[in-house]
Protein backbone atom coordinates (compact mmCIF):
# COMPACT_ATOMS: atom_id res chain seq x y z
CA UNK A 1 0.00 0.00 0.00
CA UNK A 2 1.37 3.40 -0.89
CA UNK A 3 0.19 6.61 0.62
CA UNK A 4 1.67 9.86 -1.02
CA UNK A 5 0.57 13.26 1.25
CA UNK A 6 2.59 16.35 0.68
CA UNK A 7 6.31 16.06 1.59
CA UNK A 8 6.21 12.51 2.98
CA UNK A 9 6.18 9.03 1.38
CA UNK A 10 4.55 5.81 3.12
CA UNK A 11 4.77 2.27 1.58
CA UNK A 12 4.06 -0.96 3.95
CA UNK A 13 4.87 -4.51 2.70
CA UNK A 14 4.32 -7.60 4.32
CA UNK A 15 7.20 -10.84 4.13
CA UNK A 16 6.68 -14.31 5.15
CA UNK A 17 10.47 -13.89 7.24
CA UNK A 18 10.84 -13.32 10.74
CA UNK A 19 11.54 -9.91 12.03
CA UNK A 20 15.54 -10.82 12.62
CA UNK A 21 15.81 -12.15 9.11
CA UNK A 22 14.22 -8.73 7.69
CA UNK A 23 16.25 -6.53 9.52
CA UNK A 24 19.41 -8.01 8.56
CA UNK A 25 19.01 -7.12 4.90
CA UNK A 26 18.57 -3.92 6.29
CA UNK A 27 22.11 -3.16 8.09
CA UNK A 28 23.71 -6.34 6.33
CA UNK A 29 26.17 -4.28 3.29
CA UNK A 30 26.31 -7.99 1.71
CA UNK A 31 22.82 -8.73 2.15
CA UNK A 32 21.52 -4.89 0.84
CA UNK A 33 23.61 -5.80 -2.47
CA UNK A 34 20.96 -8.25 -3.22
CA UNK A 35 17.97 -6.19 -3.17
CA UNK A 36 19.64 -2.23 -3.61
CA UNK A 37 22.05 -0.62 -5.07
CA UNK A 38 24.23 -0.05 -2.00
CA UNK A 39 27.97 1.28 -2.03
CA UNK A 40 28.88 1.32 2.08
CA UNK A 41 27.11 1.36 5.13
CA UNK A 42 28.08 1.35 8.21
CA UNK A 43 25.34 0.09 10.63
CA UNK A 44 25.74 1.86 13.84
CA UNK A 45 24.39 5.30 15.31
CA UNK A 46 26.28 7.98 13.16
CA UNK A 47 27.66 5.57 10.59
CA UNK A 48 27.60 7.10 7.10
CA UNK A 49 26.31 5.14 4.07
CA UNK A 50 26.35 5.79 0.13
CA UNK A 51 23.99 4.05 -2.47
CA UNK A 52 23.98 4.45 -5.77
CA UNK A 53 22.12 4.09 -8.99
CA UNK A 54 23.85 5.60 -12.43
CA UNK A 55 24.60 8.88 -11.40
CA UNK A 56 22.09 8.94 -8.82
CA UNK A 57 23.96 8.75 -5.74
CA UNK A 58 22.19 9.28 -2.11
CA UNK A 59 24.32 9.43 1.14
CA UNK A 60 23.24 9.90 5.01
CA UNK A 61 24.05 8.82 7.98
CA UNK A 62 22.27 6.83 10.69
CA UNK A 63 19.99 8.07 13.14
CA UNK A 64 18.19 5.19 14.66
CA UNK A 65 19.19 1.51 15.03
CA UNK A 66 16.86 -0.75 17.16
CA UNK A 67 17.25 -4.56 16.22
CA UNK A 68 14.80 -5.45 15.16
CA UNK A 69 12.34 -3.44 14.79
CA UNK A 70 13.73 -0.04 13.34
CA UNK A 71 16.21 1.74 11.24
CA UNK A 72 16.59 5.41 10.24
CA UNK A 73 18.54 7.65 7.89
CA UNK A 74 19.10 11.07 6.90
CA UNK A 75 19.00 10.89 3.00
CA UNK A 76 19.82 13.11 0.08
CA UNK A 77 21.22 13.10 -3.24
CA UNK A 78 24.45 14.15 -3.95
CA UNK A 79 23.79 15.20 -7.51
CA UNK A 80 20.50 16.56 -6.76
CA UNK A 81 20.65 17.78 -3.28
CA UNK A 82 16.59 17.93 -2.37
CA UNK A 83 17.54 21.51 -0.44
CA UNK A 84 16.08 19.83 2.79
CA UNK A 85 16.55 17.37 5.67
CA UNK A 86 15.00 13.95 4.72
CA UNK A 87 14.52 10.66 6.59
CA UNK A 88 13.82 7.65 5.48
CA UNK A 89 12.81 5.02 8.65
CA UNK A 90 11.99 1.40 8.86
CA UNK A 91 9.72 -0.11 10.99
CA UNK A 92 8.98 -3.89 11.63
CA UNK A 93 6.58 -5.67 13.68
CA UNK A 94 5.40 -8.91 13.84
CA UNK A 95 2.41 -9.93 11.49
CA UNK A 96 0.95 -13.53 11.62
CA UNK A 97 4.28 -15.79 10.60
CA UNK A 98 5.79 -13.00 9.08
CA UNK A 99 6.66 -9.41 9.47
CA UNK A 100 5.12 -6.10 8.56
CA UNK A 101 7.54 -3.10 7.38
CA UNK A 102 6.74 -0.18 7.40
CA UNK A 103 8.87 2.18 5.93
CA UNK A 104 8.68 6.00 5.93
CA UNK A 105 10.12 8.87 3.76
CA UNK A 106 9.50 12.25 5.31
CA UNK A 107 10.88 15.97 4.28
CA UNK A 108 10.64 15.86 0.64
CA UNK A 109 10.19 19.17 -0.49
CA UNK A 110 7.92 18.62 -3.60
CA UNK A 111 5.51 16.69 -4.89
CA UNK A 112 7.29 15.40 -8.18
CA UNK A 113 10.08 14.09 -5.63
CA UNK A 114 7.47 12.62 -3.49
CA UNK A 115 5.87 10.71 -6.67
CA UNK A 116 9.75 9.72 -7.19
CA UNK A 117 10.59 8.49 -4.18
CA UNK A 118 7.00 6.67 -3.79
CA UNK A 119 7.78 5.16 -6.91
CA UNK A 120 11.22 4.19 -6.39
CA UNK A 121 10.62 2.91 -2.70
CA UNK A 122 7.54 0.84 -3.85
CA UNK A 123 10.45 -1.18 -6.33
CA UNK A 124 13.00 -1.30 -3.68
CA UNK A 125 10.24 -3.05 -1.03
CA UNK A 126 9.04 -5.49 -3.69
CA UNK A 127 12.99 -6.43 -3.99
CA UNK A 128 13.22 -6.46 -0.16
CA UNK A 129 10.07 -9.03 0.26
CA UNK A 130 11.74 -11.63 -2.81
CA UNK A 131 14.86 -11.65 -1.17
CA UNK A 132 14.12 -11.95 2.74
CA UNK A 133 11.78 -14.74 1.92
CA UNK A 134 14.98 -16.75 0.66
CA UNK A 135 14.03 -15.40 -3.29
CA UNK A 136 16.22 -13.95 -6.20
CA UNK A 137 15.32 -10.12 -7.02
CA UNK A 138 17.51 -10.76 -10.43
CA UNK A 139 18.95 -7.35 -11.90
CA UNK A 140 17.99 -3.85 -10.76
CA UNK A 141 16.28 -2.46 -13.42
CA UNK A 142 14.98 0.69 -11.75
CA UNK A 143 15.82 3.78 -13.64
Amino acid sequence: MIKDASKLVDVSIHIDAPQETVFKYLVDPELQKRWQPIDFFDPRIGGRYQFSKGEWISTGEIIELNPPTSLAYTWDWKNAPLGARTVVKFELSKDGNGTLVRLTHVGIPDEERVKNHAEGWAYYAKRLKIVAEGGDAGPDEMK
